[in-house]
């Protein structure tokens, strides 16, 4: 029988390889102000990371670090593309994360991606195997809630069954849901659906 050996190299978040290189954004404050410039999201610190923005006005600038204790989001504006990031808790304990949101209304749909590399070093072989496991989690939540809910994080509930839960009040949204009308791919449609004709 064969010996492994795993080593355990990193984890970071898929979103920052696509945002690693300054790109053209507005950085929006708590406070309720922005700022037009150039950003990049980086994971700063290695026995307590925390998810950052490096902001700068002009590309040839040094930047600044900034978090959740002054920023509540930021949009990257490229050709034919837009993308924004939103600080969210996801848990009590935990700090806020950085989550892209997929659907904006009276309930947000937002993702997170984390990525983890590892190592298989095998008996007789010189080199390792590199192995990759990637996780993607969606969350819900409204302008009144601290926490997001996740709708994909459940072993026992399904994608389906969570929604639901969470958008009881949508008795036609629950029911094509109970029916399969939507399926995972069409989760945006589900939540745009809910933003458009159960929301007064």
């Amino acid at each position: 029988m064969k010996s492994h050996i795993f080593i355990f190299i990193f984890f970071l978040a898929n979103h920052f390889f696509a945002f690693a290189q300054d790109q053209e954004c507005i950085m929006y404050f708590n406070d309720g102000t922005s700022i037009e410039g150039f950003g990049k999201l980086e994971v700063v610190g290695t026995l307590d990371p925390i998810e950052k923005i490096k902001f700068r006005l002009k590309k040839e600038d040094e930047g600044d670090y900034w978090d959740f204790e002054d920023v509540s989001r930021i949009t990257f504006v490229g050709f034919e593309f837009t993308k924004t990031f939103e600080y969210v808790k996801t848990s009590t304990l935990d700090k806020p994360k950085l989550l892209e949101l997929l659907v904006n209304g009276e309930v947000k749909l937002l993702k997170f991606s984390d990525s983890n590399a590892f190592y298989s070093f095998e008996n007789g072989k010189v080199f390792p195997n590199r192995i990759e496991t990637e996780k993607t989690r969606h969350y819900l939540i409204r302008e009144t809630e601290e926490i997001a809910t996740c709708i994909d994080c459940s072993i026992f509930k399904s994608w389906a069954k969570n929604v639901s839960n969470y958008l009881a009040d949508c008795d036609t949204l629950v029911r094509d849901l109970k029916n399969h009308k939507y399926s995972f791919a069409e989760l945006e449609d589900a939540i745009y659906y809910y933003n458009d004709y159960c929301v007064e």
